[in-house]
């Protein structure tokens, strides 16, 4: 546990200018992971180097192979027929939609192990992985076999965070906006959620090797052209799976940025006191000017009243891929400049 509070990203950054062209036909499906390699490794060099000067004390490598968050994993799944493309003009409507045919399996990865091996190799600093959760990849899929696609996913997250342990990763992130946005707005119940997290996680158990893991998840609204997939907030529809998930995991990020879940906040004294909090207090789907620095400090003070110090982290609400460049890097500053500030 730490003395001071901690600053941690959640994982994307803006792509770095100079590389969008050059990374246009890998985001078009047209190149591998292979062909790309040297122009991914350019750009998250690129993301973390301007992390690093922002401060922060816990960097990502920026998810510069997955501007689009999730959306980029189904295509490169086997088991799938594509109903609907992704179409990132149309916001939510949108999103791809899949036809479940067989036994899902994923040949070449999702991509994140890969990323974080490709990054890792030139920043030591880098220590945290992440990964999106199996609902939130099946979040368009229909089911028309018998068989449970859920299991797949399950399977096929579980194998990437086994790659990521044994690439050295020391923390590893499972991003679970669409269990949040199912226990917010009050159509998913726990005891359907728990083995989609402590599935993928096993793992990184903290007794499968020598190295011990931090398990992370992050909950937010969802995040798709700076909007929510619901319009409902509150905390504390997320406190009984964090209950149920003591033991599983070690640090919770919680989007903290809306006035609902900030009306909330008070519950967060009854997280598991295993667990560490992860606030996310500065806003990054909000089209208003980056938060203030006074803001942000203040939100800190009252964050301190519930949850002690050496269990408190501060962080962005969800990452920062979809704000403009100079308004992340702007948001960054600020968080780091709060917390000395506090």
């Amino acid at each position: 546990m730490s003395n001071t509070i901690r600053t941690v990203m959640v994982g994307s950054w803006p792509i770095p200018f100079g590389q969008r062209l050059i990374l246009k036909d890998y985001y078009s499906n047209l190149i591998s992971d292979i062909d790309a390699y040297s122009t991914l490794q350019r750009a998250a060099r690129v993301a973390m180097d301007e992390q690093i000067a922002c401060g922060v004390d816990q960097i990502m490598g920026g998810e510069v192979f997955a501007p689009d968050f999730y959306h980029h994993i189904p295509p490169r799944l086997a088991g799938l027929e594509t109903l609907q493309t992704r179409d990132t003009t149309k916001g939510y409507a949108g999103v791809g939609q899949y036809r479940v045919l067989e036994r899902i399996s994923a040949p070449i990865g999702t991509g994140h192990a890969i990323a974080y091996r490709r990054e890792s190799a030139i920043e030591p600093k880098l220590s945290k992985a992440a990964v999106p959760s199996p609902l939130t990849i099946g979040g368009g899929f229909t089911n028309e076999t018998n068989h449970d696609h859920l299991a797949d996913l399950i399977d096929i997250v579980a194998l990437e965070i086994t790659d990521m342990v044994a690439a050295g990763a020391t923390e590893i992130q499972l991003d679970a906006p669409s269990e949040a946005v199912g226990l917010v707005s009050g159509t998913r119940a726990v005891s359907e959620l728990v083995e989609l997290i402590t599935g993928p996680l096993e793992p990184a158990r903290s007794d499968t090797g020598e190295q011990k893991i931090t398990r992370t998840v992050h909950f937010c609204l969802g995040d798709i052209s700076r909007q929510t997939a619901t319009e409902d907030q509150n905390l504390k529809n997320l406190i009984p799976l964090l209950q149920a998930l003591e033991g599983t995991v070690d640090r919770v990020h919680l989007e903290c940025s809306y006035p609902g879940q900030w009306q909330d906040i008070s519950v967060l004294k009854e997280v598991p006191s295993s667990m560490e909090i992860i606030a996310g207090i500065a806003d990054v789907k909000s089209t208003n000017p980056a938060t203030s620095v006074d803001e942000l400090s203040s939100k800190i003070h009252a964050l301190l009243e519930i949850v002690a110090v050496d269990r408190l982290l501060v962080s962005t609400s969800c990452g920062c891929g979809r704000v403009p460049h100079d308004e992340a890097i702007r948001l960054v500053r600020n968080l780091v400049k709060a917390v000395s500030v506090g």
